[in-house]
This record gives structure tokens, sequence and C-alpha cells, in this order.
């Protein structure tokens, strides 16, 4: 055994009969067929194969990345104490545009044999490329570039080099170099498609594992938090939901990361620097167009870009983010929200064959999310259903007891034979049962009129109408109301404001605001303004009632909904909705101003001539 080996085989003189050939690969197809440990140590155990068998004084095994770049996988020598200086040997890139026989063997898949190295390469090249001119502290007199030809490219290169006294390479030694380097490339493939499976098997159970808690409950929230712990550290090191809210806003949902504090980081990073649409990178841009992002590597660079100020791209920098991966959350054509899986101090990085995997979960977590907000709209919707028909039953209810009353108060006077009809009693009755009749009436009218909005079956009957005359008739009517409340009514239109509306509905518009002034602002007087303005014509009703807090103002305009309780104030929630539905085929707007204790403003804006329908 040779003195300077520390080889754990007997060295063997170089295979230069069929028979040791036969040796060295039954040797190495052993070592190869049991795939112990990972891919590294695989090539390095089978690298040192040749330098025991003496196959080689020393051997390079490079395998090329995704990218374009060599990386170096094993380096082995006769010589355990030179193995440091071979490590060190330059790498080739298959982007370069150096001349030089390595990168053909890469290129073209066809192995080399320099029978007398360095002298026939010198004979091709000026000067020697840096990392054969870096094997020459090696002294190799004889060299083998075998490929490593995979199915669908080449995927490395072994370099053999022989040393004095060995003899050189032959073309007997190519073909056994090239029959190991089939047997390399299929261990090198068989270990990759285990780790794929391995991957595949454990991201099908991480999807499971998440549809299962996807399935679990229609609290979304809860929910999707709960993904976000099962993405760590399967998937991710961290794991974020950004959901798009109604205002335009994003906010997040669920934090999950491996250590705590950085959890704790990450809801601090989004109280503070909240993603926004108009953001060039994240859960923002991919909220905005719908598109999944991809960093692979993420360069400091991008993250200055990303930051909104030094504070942020220091706290940025504190989550150590490599790698991320955003995709959208989209159910029925909307893009609900995004979620975010980042590799953080763990040395991973995603991939364009990740995508698959968190656009799959994301679909997932968008039904999920989509088909508890319908159940929550539908809840919504029984309920607001259920408060309708209680008070819809009221409402019609109210005006049938007096009618009732004065029904069979009016035939008892009747059945009185004997007695003269008293004319005057006769005509009260009929003053309250054509009261009560018209409020029946109006009910009837204004679910009729919701149902032809939503149909979408109303029609105008467009003529030329002067605002302020109309205002002042449907205001008398509603003298005697005031009257009975100590409401004083004031109508102030000092010119003719004429425009080409429908008077029936136009007449709504302004019945629906009185009424509700009256009911809202008893007791208090009532301004109506009419105004000519160089867009068109303007409409005020002003009360000084209890007027309306401020967070309600915003869904007055909704159907069933209203400012106070309906035990106080009787409606079907009906009239403001209708009313701006019909300034609305006007053309018009409808806005409202109030504060509790100050009243309410409501102006209607309205074009001189309507839509043509």
């Amino acid at each position: 055994m040779d003195t300077n080996t520390s080889s754990p085989v007997e060295h063997l003189s170089p295979p230069g009969n069929p028979a040791r050939a036969l040796q060295f690969l039954a040797a190495t197809g052993r070592l190869l067929s049991q795939r112990r440990g990972g891919l590294r140590r695989l090539l390095r155990d089978a690298a040192r194969m040749t330098t025991a068998y003496g196959m080689a004084s020393f051997c390079l095994v490079d395998l090329a990345t995704r990218d374009g770049r060599i990386r170096r996988a094993a380096a082995v020598h006769r010589e355990l104490s030179r193995e440091v200086r071979l490590w060190k040997v330059a790498n080739h890139s298959r982007s370069d545009t150096a001349c030089s026989p390595l990168l053909d063997v890469l290129h073209t898949g066809i192995s080399r044999l320099f029978v007398n190295y360095p002298v026939e390469i010198r004979r091709q090249v000026a000067a020697l490329p840096e990392p054969l001119a870096s094997l020459e502290e090696f002294r190799p007199s004889s060299v083998l570039m075998v490929p490593l030809v995979g199915h669908h490219h080449v995927l490395g290169m072994l370099l053999l080099g022989r040393c004095v006294p060995d003899a050189p390479y032959e073309q007997g030694d190519l073909q056994v170099a090239e029959e190991f380097a089939r047997r390399v490339v299929s261990a090198v493939e068989g270990v990759r498609m285990l780790r794929r499976a391995r991957r595949a098997e454990h991201k099908a159970r991480f999807i499971a594992r998440a549809s299962q808690a996807l399935a679990a409950s229609l609290d979304f929230r809860a929910t999707l938090d709960r993904v976000a712990q099962l993405a760590v550290p399967v998937v991710a090191d961290l794991c974020m939901v950004d959901m798009l809210e109604e205002d335009g806003t994003i906010r997040r949902l669920a934090v999950a990361h491996r250590t705590p504090e950085k959890t704790t980081l990450a809801w601090e990073l989004d109280r503070r620097w909240p993603s926004r649409l108009d953001d060039a990178y994240g859960p923002g841009r991919v909220i905005r167009n719908g598109q999944p992002e991809l960093r692979g590597v993420i360069p400091s660079l991008k993250l200055s870009r990303a930051a909104r100020d030094a504070e942020h791209l220091h706290a940025l920098r504190s989550l150590e983010l490599e790698s991320y991966l955003v995709a959208p959350l989209q159910a029925r054509g909307r893009t609900l929200g995004a979620i975010t899986f980042a590799y953080a101090g763990s040395h991973r990085h995603y991939r364009k064959v990740d995508l698959h995997l968190a656009m799959e979960l994301a679909a997932r977590a968008a039904l999920a999310v989509d088909n508890a907000l319908l159940y929550r709209a539908s809840r919504e919707a029984v309920r607001l259903r259920d408060e309708f028909l209680a008070v819809a039953s009221h409402e019609l209810k109210t005006p049938l007891t007096p009618l009732n009353l004065r029904l069979q108060s009016l035939q008892r006077e009747l059945d009185r034979k004997a007695s003269p009809v008293d004319t005057a009693r006769l005509k009260e009755h009929v003053v309250v049962l054509q009261r009560q009749c018209k409020r029946l009436s109006t009910l009837t009218e204004s679910l009729l009129d919701v149902s032809r909005l939503e149909a979408g079956r109303l029609v105008l009957d467009l003529e030329y109408v002067d605002l302020s005359t109309l205002t002042r008739e449907v205001t008398s009517r509603f003298v005697g109301q005031g009257e009975r409340t100590s409401t004083a009514l004031e109508v102030h239109a000092t010119e003719p404001v004429v425009g080409h509306w429908d008077r029936i509905r136009l007449e709504q518009v302004v019945s629906s605001l009185l009424s509700n002034a009256l009911k809202y602002g008893a007791g208090h007087p009532i301004h109506l303004f009419v105004e000519r303005l160089p867009t068109g014509a303007r409409l005020t009703v002003r009360d000084e009632g209890i007027g309306i807090s401020p967070e309600h103002l915003p869904r007055i305009f909704d159907r069933f909904e209203r400012a106070v309780s309906a035990e106080h104030f009787g409606g079907l929630g009906l009239g403001l909705y209708l009313t701006r539905h019909l300034v609305e085929a006007f053309g018009g707007t409808i806005r409202a101003s109030s504060a509790p204790g100050k009243g309410a403003t409501f102006d209607v804006d309205l074009p001189l001539a309507s839509p043509v329908t």
C-alpha cells in the first residue's frame, strides 16, 4: 500500500486490463447503489474510489445549477493533506465566453482525453483558463474530462487527473471513466428523484392538513391563522396572510414564524408600515395586479427600495429574509388578499416549482374565505329579512288597528235607527279612514318600488317640472301633520327652477325627505331650500331634530337601515334607500350631514335634464 494515501481501500495499479476495470466499476456500482447520506457524501465517496483504485491521482466533481453556475460537489486527492487546496481550484460558469476545454465538455456533452497534459491544451489555447491554471500546482501529467450526461441535459462534469509516476490515460481508461460517469449520473438522478418525491410527499401532507383546517370552520380569521402555523417550518420560516378591506386598505390577519420574537416583529412591521396597494413589492403589489411574486434571492438593493425609511429598512433586515413567494387569494374573479411565504435564516430558497404549491394553497384558502364571507352575508341577509318582516308586520298592523276601530264605531252609529246620523261625526270618521288608507297605500307602494328597483323595471315619465312649485305643493300636504306636532314648515324658493324630470317620482323624493324630517325633527322648524346651480338644481331639507351619529351616516341610504331603533321610530327602513335610487335615476346625487342633537341636512343635486330611460 502507498504510504502517501489514507484511503480505506488498498491502492491498486491503474486498470490496464478488463478484469481490473470491472473490479473498479463493480466496487463503485455497489457504493452508488447504497445511496447512503446526502448527495454530496455520495459523490465524495464515489470520487474517492477513483483514487483508491488507481483510476486517478485526484478527482473533481462539479454539478451545474439551474441558473448556469457550476458548483463543486467533491474534491478528492490521493494525498488527503492536499484536498484542502484542491477544493480551492476555481470553477467555470456555463455562461463564460472564454475558450476552454472545460466549457466545451459542459456545452457539448462530449468527453475529452489529454494524454500529455498540459502540452496538448497549450497548443489549443493561448493561455490556460483560470480553473486549469490553478491545477498546475498538482502537476497532472494526463487528464480526463468526462461530462455527466442526464436524460435531458448535462448535469455536470468529472475531471480526473494522473500525476507522475502513474501511466498516462489511454482510450480504454476513457471508456471506463465514461461508464463510471453514467453510474454517477444514475445515482445523482436517483437521489434527486428521491428528494423530489419526499418534498412532494411533505407538500401533499401539508396541503391535506391545510385543507382540513380550512374546511373545519367558517371563522376564516382563525382558519387562516391555523394555516399559517401549519406552513412553518414545512414550506416556510415565515408565513403571513393579508386581506383587502372594503375601503382599499390592507389588513394583516395572520403571522407565523419559527421564533416568537420574529412573529412579534412581523406584527410590528404591519402596525407601523402596513402594506399598501401602491407598493412596488410584496402583498400590496400582488393584491393590486392579481399575479404571484417570486424572489428566489432577495438582493439588499431590493430591500432598500421596498423600505419607506431607514427605520423600516432596519426592521426588514432584522427579519433576515432570504427568499419569498407571495400568492394572491382569488375567488369568483376577485382578489381577496395575499398569502406570503418566506425563508428567513434557514438558507433555503424558493424556485418556480414552488409556485404550484403556493397557488394551490392560495386557491383553497381563498375559497374558504369566500365561503365564510358568503355565509356571513347570508346570515346577515336572514337577520335583516327577519327584522324587516317584524317591522313590516308592525307597520302594516298600525294603520289597520285604528281603521278597524273607526269602521266598528261607524257601524254602531249606522245601526242606531232611532237617531239621525251625525254628519260632523261621520266626516271625522271618513278623514281618519282616508289617512290610514293612505298610510297603507304608501307602505305598499314602497315595497313595490323596492321590487321594481331590484328587477330594473323603474321607468321615468319625463316632463318639464318646476321644482320650486312642486316643493311648495308637497309641503302643503304636510301642513296638517306639522300642526299636530307643532312643527313649522318653511319653504325658501325665490325663483322657478325648471328641469326635465318625472313629476311623480320627484314628489316622492320631496315627500320622503320631508316625512323623514318630521319624524326625527318634530317640534322644531323644518327648512326646505330650492336653488339653481351652474350644474343644475339643488333641493335642501334641514331639520333641527335629534341628528345622526357619524358612524351611521355612511349606511342610512342602505336598504332596511336606520340611524335609530325601530322600537322608538316606525318605518320600514326603505324611505332613504328609495330616495337615493330615485335621485340616481335622475342622474343626480344625495348626501347627508349631521351631528347628534344638531339636526340633519340632506342635499339633493339634480341635472336639469334626466337621463332617457
